[in-house]
Order: structure tokens, then sequence, then C-alpha cells
């Protein structure tokens, strides 16, 4: 009986071990590695965007770099793309249309990188906090500048705040 006890603990504890190595190396953290870009910006509170692409997207898909080359000063953009695509990077920028600085996907980006691509996320300039994650799809244009004009005006007053010492 007693050897049935310590092997149901033995069971129980490696369980619990690998339930918490799992949920520490694949929980996605929530500050993105993303401060240095926000002093890039002419705006006072910057609303950082990275667009995670490939040129492998679906072509329908990619006409949100379009919206994101034509945005107001106030949003910063930075493409995150795979580094052996960036080997290339005119043929890139002329298949995909990104205007914007390109980044390749490195180990402090790797825990961000989405199922699905492109994916745009949406970072906070003063604590490195990840907004929202939208996923670029087929005719999501003009949602996209409506979206992200709504919600800059929105934030725009807590990223002050968050700003401006107390």
């Amino acid at each position: 009986m007693k050897n049935y006890f310590i092997a149901g603990l033995a069971v129980i504890i490696l369980v619990l071990s690998s339930l918490l190595y799992k949920q520490n190396k694949t929980s996605t953290p929530k500050r993105f590695p993303a401060l240095e870009e926000a002093t890039d910006s002419e705006a006072e509170v910057p609303l950082l965007l990275y667009v995670f692409f490939s040129k492998r997207n679906c072509i329908d898909c990619m006409e949100v770099l379009q919206a994101l080359n034509d945005l107001p000063p106030h949003f910063v953009v930075r493409g995150i793309v795979p580094k052996s695509e960036l080997e290339n990077e005119k043929e890139l920028r002329q298949i995909t249309g990104a205007e914007f600085p390109l980044i390749p996907i490195s180990n402090k980006y790797r825990r961000f990188v989405p199922w699905y691509t492109p994916m745009i996320i949406g970072v906070s300039p003063i604590k490195g906090e990840i907004i929202f994650s939208l996923p670029g799809v087929p005719g999501e244009k003009e949602y996209l500048v409506t979206f992200l004009d709504s919600l800059y005006g929105k934030l725009y007053p807590i990223f002050l705040k968050e700003k401006l010492p107390e």
C-alpha cells in the first residue's frame, strides 16, 4: 500500500511539473520588445504596429500592408519577416508593397510569431503591452484604417496619462 501511495505521489508531481513547464514555455508574455521604436516617431505618443508577414501570404491578404503604408505619423509601423526572405529585401518589398522598415524574426520576437500571417499586433509605447492582434484578411483595408483611427482616439488620453510623471 505504501508503494502505491509513493508511486501515485510521484505521478502527481510529474504531471504538475509538466503542466507548469508547458505554461511557462508556451504562454505568450504580455510585454512586447518594442520600446526602442517608440522614440522614432514625431508624435507625442505613438501607437506601435508590428506586422508579421511573408511573401508567401495570399495576395488579397496583403492589401492591409498598403493601408499601413499610408497611416499618419502617430502610428509607427514595423514589418517582421523571416530572415531568409529579408536577404532579398528589394524583391520582398516589390511583392508585398511594404514601405515601412522590416525586421527579421529574431529570438526576441520568436515567442510572438502568430499561427496566421499577416497579423498586425498593436503595442503600447510606454509599457510595451500588447493591445490587440488583428489578422490581415481580404477586404480589411477600409476597416483597418477606421479601426486604428478610432482606437488611437480612445487610447491617446490613456497613453498620455501613462507618459506624464505624477
